[in-house]
């Protein structure tokens, strides 16, 4: 799980949140999700949560909103149905929501789409359980799950997924199977239609027809204990989290029915997804897109507000940038320019026609009779965006500092005059418990920066050079490069040293390397320059170690010309 992942998640959970008029709370990586219908609690995600974890959270999320959009939970609460009814009800009532949210936003279909993989695979292994308590359990709910899978015809293989399932059905579940599917046109239209009292009344009938029991007796609070209810966990009067009822459409199935006389929860109906396992040792924490402390000049972060800068040396900087580095990148820049010209190539059997080719025609030979054409081959060099990603560690500080501005500089004399898009950012971390990532922005892809505001900008950031964890920094340089239109992005990265800081977050150098990894795989061309220090070769494949400060300048625009 990479930050991109995280930035897709944060924006779907806040547009369901957004409609239904909730709000979300981060929680800890190994708390469970839940809500008390005005609160949504996420555990926040780490580098080992699973796709599979994500789908199961998207769809509680989305399901949850639906409930809190479309159900009266008053209503509900009046008459508190428990055990069989208040599971057939909480079907038929999930069937309600889940198809008036889908089919208002479309995009949510593939969410149930996904979800419904799983959910069935929890059913199929369920049913080659060992557990003699958990197959009776099943054997009383089967029919009603794989009636409710047959009626999910929006759901591309709910119905597929669930005849497997069908076989397994004992005289008697198929006899109720049977029964219920004689209700499908009442459900279809109360789907479309019915109200919350509609499904209720449903919910009655199918009890007394199908299941023979009288609904009264699975009503009101249940006086006798012999008949055991739910423990009275918090429902969120005395600031405890709510717990939910564990008879909704269930993520995790072996929680179906621990109690059949479950007590219906007066906070609300819920679906239920265990922790996250978040104690494998490589785990690092994610931080969100808000806990980015992004700086744009000519603002300033309050994180970075009130610092001075005392030991950069600005002429010196702009000196070494006027005699060394801006030579260099001519050179380079020239190298680009003719690289960027278009060519041709002859001998082509088709393509435009070449008067010089012509002769093969009299050759007699029937291949070089048909090679007489050439074709235009269009260069892509300047369809390229480029960015330097600047460690601003406090072991940068001094003259390493001033010769990444250098750096900095020659490379942005080199891409400019070609209109090559390029951006300039530098990484640290806020000083504090919770060391937010600080994304320093010297120059945006297309922002026009003159050498004498980039150096006064490096200078501002050199007063506050601290902690460094470097995968944050490329994940948020990853997903800015992703959000270019060039058919090439590079990513030059420039650091002294290994990752530094959020040790409370997890492994940090493991969540370096898998962010360097996923956005190599996205096709960014990733090089790392170590700056007097040779560990870019433990986390970058391409990599280059500079064993003087001289050599810097040098060695990145000898990767610009490698990689462009």
């Amino acid at each position: 799980m990479h930050y991109l992942d995280t930035v897709q998640f944060e924006s779907y959970v806040a547009a369901c949140t957004r409609n239904a008029g909730v709000s979300v709370r981060w929680d800890e990586p190994s708390a469970t999700p839940r809500t008390d219908g005005r609160i949504i609690y996420i555990p926040q995600l780490t580098s080992v949560t699973s796709n599979d974890w994500l789908t199961r959270i998207r769809y509680f999320v989305k399901h949850e909103t639906s409930h809190i959009v479309y159900s009266d939970f008053d209503y509900l609460n009046e008459k508190r149905p428990r055990g069989l009814l208040a599971l057939i009800n909480n079907l038929l009532e999930d069937h309600r929501i889940d198809y008036r949210n889908d089919m208002l936003y479309e995009g949510d279909i593939s969410v149930s789409n996904e979800f419904w993989e799983l959910y069935a695979d929890d059913i199929r292994k369920n049913l080659l359980s060992d557990d003699a308590k958990l197959k009776e359990q099943q054997n009383t709910t089967l029919p009603l799950f794989i009636w409710d899978a047959y009626c999910r015809d929006w759901i591309n293989n709910a119905e597929e997924s669930f005849i497997e399932v069908e076989q397994t059905l004992d005289t008697i579940n198929r006899e109720r199977l049977n029964k219920l599917i004689t209700y499908t046109e009442r459900l279809l239209v109360i789907r479309e239609s019915g109200s919350v009292q509609d499904v209720y009344q449903l919910a009655v009938d199918i009890l007394e027809d199908v299941y023979e029991q009288k609904s009264e007796d699975y009503e009101g609070d249940d006086k006798d204990d012999s008949k055991g209810t739910s423990s009275k966990a918090g429902d969120g009067t005395d600031g405890s989290a709510p717990i939910d009822d564990a008879v909704d459409r269930l993520i995790n199935v072996s929680d179906l029915m621990k109690e059949l006389a479950h007590e219906h929860k007066p906070s609300r109906t819920g679906v239920h997804i265990q922790a996250s396992d978040v104690s494998a040792s490589t785990a690092y924490v994610i931080p969100k897109s808000t806990d980015y402390v992004v700086v744009r000049f000519p603002e300033l972060h309050n994180e970075v507000a009130g610092h001075v800068a005392t030991y950069f040396k600005p002429r010196s900087v702009i000196d070494g940038i006027t005699s060394n580095s801006v030579p260099l990148a001519n050179k380079l820049r020239i190298k680009l320019q003719t690289r960027s010209r278009d060519r041709y190539e002859y001998g082509k059997t088709k393509g435009k026609l070449h008067n010089g080719s012509l002769h093969r025609l009299l050759s007699g030979d029937d291949k070089a009779q048909s090679k007489v054409f050439r074709k235009r081959v269009v260069s892509d060099t300047l369809d390229t965006c480029v960015t330097l990603l600047v460690d601003c560690s406090g072991s940068m500080q001094g003259d390493k500092f001033e010769m990444a501005c250098a750096g900095a500089g020659a490379m942005s004399a080199a891409l400019k005059p070609l209109n090559i898009k390029h951006s300039i950012l530098g990484f640290t971390n806020t000083v504090g418990r919770k060391e937010d990532p600080i994304v320093w922005v010297f120059t945006n892809y297309d922002e026009r920066v003159s050498t004498l505001d980039l150096v006064s900008r490096f200078k501002r950031a050199s007063a506050c050079l601290w902690q460094n964890s470097d995968g944050d920094a490329i994940a948020y340089a990853h997903r800015q490069l992703m959000q270019r239109r060039e058919k090439r992005k590079v990513l030059l990265v420039l650091s002294d040293g290994s990752p530094a800081g959020r040790e409370w977050a997890g492994d940090s150098a493991n969540y370096t390397r898998d962010a360097i990894k996923a956005t190599e795989k996205s096709g960014v061309d990733v090089y790392g320059i170590g700056i007097l220090d040779s560990n870019v070769r433990r986390f970058y494949e391409k990599n280059v170690v500079v064993n003087s400060l001289s050599e810097l300048t040098p060695a990145i625009l000898s990767v610009l010309d490698r990689s462009i």
